[in-house]
């Protein structure tokens, strides 16, 4: 049995790790193809990734030829074996979480707003084929690009008003499913409770303990740094948010976790938890033209919870669209939201009178409101950043490395996330939000 042809290819598959071999794949094939028996005949892996397109993990795409002829395309992403990143996965839970939401979640969400529509059924994310933590956690998915998806280009800007429609309809499925499933016959409450009471933090977590939080903290730290001579940014601005120092990080931790059991939400959904325009992929109808988006794909599941909308809501829109949709089309995406999430809800057969209200949303927005300031401080410059040569983005880079600095100068003078941050500053600031 071959493996691949040619030195290029050799090389790209001495990228995979060994433990993804041809009687690993020939069993992930036989467990989820209706082929059997299945023969390996030949495989070949490449990195499906740039610096800078993924943290946590390493992705892969694997071609499988299998049974004289046939082919499959697959992707792996396995978690990267970098003590930060894997004591950040398993204080979170992140490897069983996700699988969890991949294998059982997806599936029962799907059917629950595809309806009587099994010819054409909502789909959330890609199938689910194999996951194991030995010796790596490792994850095994059929290949959304074969299926004609892609993710989108960070280096635009963020994404245009289609785009931005397409995750308000999906993530409003999304989002009316989970409570259909949490009303369900089948909910095991103890178990969801339990995985899906967090998200990027737990209560407690630390600058020390959870790298998310050490880059968003720093980010505060950064800005102050390169901003104080900005002459479009207001001083009294500039000052709050130096005063919010002492309280940001307790401040930064309630924004970004789930409310408890006790506290009053309108409405409670099943998050995705790390709603942006890298953990989604598109279709489009002219591959070559970004105006023809028809559909979106939710990837990485890692980060889910269980609580306000808002946390999904707020994140997103901060993080993914551009600077004329953020600014003049906020409102009018949170409607959309809100029309597919009663329509998710109604193909669910949920009591219509406990259907949430537009006003409903605006206020569990409004409830996580904080997380715009977030962004705009810590995720924007990352997000509008344009790809540098010889400047690797990774997690670690972001948090410690010794050319952090380097890579934070750049993103935070550029010219696009100086305007886009000014505009969320004095929008938080209106709001009393750096009060």
């Amino acid at each position: 049995m071959s493996t691949s042809s040619g030195d290029d290819q050799a090389t790209a598959v001495k990228q995979l790790p060994a433990f993804l071999n041809a009687s690993v794949l020939q069993r992930v094939l036989e467990e989820n193809l209706s082929d059997k028996p299945v023969r390996i005949d030949t495989f070949n892996a490449q990195l499906a990734t740039q610096p800078g397109d993924n943290y946590s993990s390493d992705v892969f795409t694997i071609v499988v030829h299998y049974n004289g002829g046939k082919e499959i395309r697959l992707v792996a992403k396995v978690i990267v074996d970098e003590e930060i990143m894997k004591n950040f996965g398993e204080r979170l839970s992140t490897f069983v979480k996700e699988v969890n939401t991949f294998r059982q979640l997806l599936p029962a969400f799907s059917r629950i707003v595809s309806g009587s529509n099994a010819a054409n059924p909502v789909q959330f994310g890609a199938r689910c084929f194999y996951a194991n933590r030995d010796p790596l956690d490792t994850i095994v998915f059929e290949d959304l690009k074969a299926l004609g998806f892609r993710m989108p280009d960070r280096t635009r800007g963020g994404l245009d008003l289609a785009h931005c429609e397409l995750i308000m309809r999906k993530i409003g499925l999304f989002h009316a499913a989970s409570m259909v499933y949490v009303k369900g016959e089948t909910f095991d409450k103890q178990f969801f409770a339990e995985r899906y009471s967090h998200g990027m933090a737990r209560p407690g977590d630390n600058e020390q303990n959870n790298p998310a939080l050490a880059m968003f903290s720093k980010g505060l730290d950064k800005f102050l740094e390169v901003s104080h001579a900005w002459p479009e940014l207001k001083r009294t601005i500039w000052l709050k948010l130096q005063a919010l120092k002492p309280t940001y990080n307790r401040r930064l931790l309630k924004s970004l976790s789930p409310e408890g059991p006790d506290e009053e939400v309108t409405f409670r959904v099943l998050n995705h938890g790390d709603l942006w325009s890298n953990n989604m992929m598109f279709r489009y109808d002219d591959p070559a033209d970004d105006a023809s988006v028809r559909e979106v794909m939710f990837v990485d599941f890692q980060l889910s919870s269980y609580g306000s909308p808002g946390l999904d809501l707020v994140y997103c829109l901060h993080n993914c669209p551009q600077f004329e949709v953020r600014e003049t089309r906020t409102e009018y995406l949170l409607q959309i939201y809100h029309h597919s999430l009663c329509e998710g809800l109604s193909a669910g057969g949920y009591e219509r009178n406990h259907f949430p209200t537009f006003a409903n949303v605006q206020k569990e927005y409004e409830r996580h409101e904080f997380i715009g300031l977030v962004s705009g401080l810590s995720m924007l410059p990352i997000i509008l950043m344009e790809r540098t040569e010889g400047v690797k983005l990774t997690f670690e880079n972001l948090v410690d490395a010794k050319d952090a600095e380097k890579i934070r100068n750049i993103q935070y003078q550029g010219k696009l996330y100086r305007k886009s941050v000014i505009s969320i500053l004095e929008r938080c600031d209106a709001k009393g939000l750096l009060d």
